[in-house]
C-alpha cells in the first residue's frame, strides 16, 4: 500500500509537538514541513495522495484563513486540520467548521495525543489499543 502524505505548514514554535506527535505514524505517511503558504501551494499541485494538511491559523503575519479556502474550493476532498492561535477569532472557527472547509480545529496549546487523534480521522487508520511508549504519561483517566 502507497504510504499517504500529510502537509505540515506551521509556525516553527510548533513544528517539534507536532513531528513528535506524528512519530508513530511513520510506517504509513510521508510528513513534508513547509514555511510558507506560498510553498505550501507549488506543493500542493504536484502532490499525490494527501490525505490531510495541518495549517496553522496565522504564519508570521498573515491569516492563513483565505489559504484554507481556496485550497478547499481547488481540492474539496483534501482534510485541513487547523492550529488555531490566539489572533483567531471565535465567529472564524465556527464559521470555517460549518462551511466544512477545515475538518478538525486544533487551539493552542494542544497535546500529541489530540493530533495523533486527528490523524487517525483524518487519514482514515485504524486507532491502536495501546498507547505508544512516548505518550505515555504515568496518569490514570
Amino acid at each position: 500500500m502507497a504510504k499517504k502524505s500529510v502537509l505540515v505548514c506551521v509556525k516553527k514554535d510548533i513544528v517539534h509537538p507536532i513531528s513528535w506527535a506524528l512519530r508513530e505514524f511513520e510506517s504509513q505517511i510521508n510528513i513534508r514541513y513547509l514555511d510558507n503558504t506560498r510553498q505550501l501551494g507549488m506543493v500542493l499541485g504536484d502532490i499525490e495522495n494527501c490525505c490531510a494538511v495541518i495549517l496553522d491559523s496565522v504564519i508570521g503575519d498573515e491569516s492563513t484563513i483565505d489559504f484554507a479556502k481556496e485550497i478547499k474550493k481547488d481540492k474539496p476532498s483534501l482534510k485541513i486540520l487547523l492550529i488555531a492561535s490566539s489572533g483567531t477569532t471565535k465567529e472564524e472557527i465556527v464559521g470555517l467548521i460549518q462551511s466544512k472547509i477545515v475538518s478538525g480545529v486544533l487551539i493552542r496549546p494542544f497535546t500529541a495525543e489530540q493530533v495523533s487523534d486527528y490523524i487517525y480521522k483524518l487519514c482514515g487508520f485504524q486507532k491502536p489499543t495501546e498507547t505508544p511508549w512516548y505518550m505515555q504519561t504515568g496518569i490514570k483517566p
